[in-house]
């Protein structure tokens, strides 16, 4: 799973010791345009759950059985989230099998931004988990 539990229970521990800290009667109630550490949590499972109903085209897995997907970061005021996607082991060496790859990884993204814009996210964007860069899958054909 992309988020462990040990971070989970972090996360909830810092969200209780905020809401007592400021008198929140709800843990997800935001403050300051900011989301609460056990709202941010929700979103990010709210966005793993979205991204399991994308299927790969051509086989029976979805994208996050697949295992390509392997991080979420949800922005603090939780209306942006951020996929980071492993490439590694897609990118085949003929070129011709490349542009059929990457005809398919457009595709998948293209599904998986517009079902998570549809779950509330203003902003996805999408990342190679191994470089870190940021792949920008409209501009490229």
């Amino acid at each position: 799973m992309v988020i462990d539990l040990l971070l989970r229970r972090i996360l909830l521990r810092e969200a209780e010791k905020l809401a007592r800290e400021h008198g929140l009667k709800e843990q997800g109630e935001r403050q300051a345009a900011t989301a609460a550490p056990a709202e941010l949590i929700k979103l990010a499972q709210e966005a793993e759950r979205v991204l399991a109903t994308v299927e790969v085209p051509g086989f029976d897995v979805d994208l996050m059985t697949s295992g390509a997907v392997k991080r979420i970061r949800v922005s603090r005021d939780g209306s942006a989230v951020a996929v980071f996607i492993d490439f590694t082991g897609s990118d085949p060496s003929c070129y011709f099998c490349k542009f059929i790859n990457w005809t398919l990884w457009k595709r998948i993204l293209r599904g998986a931004e517009s079902r998570l814009k549809e779950a509330g996210f203003r902003s996805v964007e999408f990342y190679d988990y191994a470089t870190m860069a940021r792949i920008d899958y409209e501009a490229r054909d």
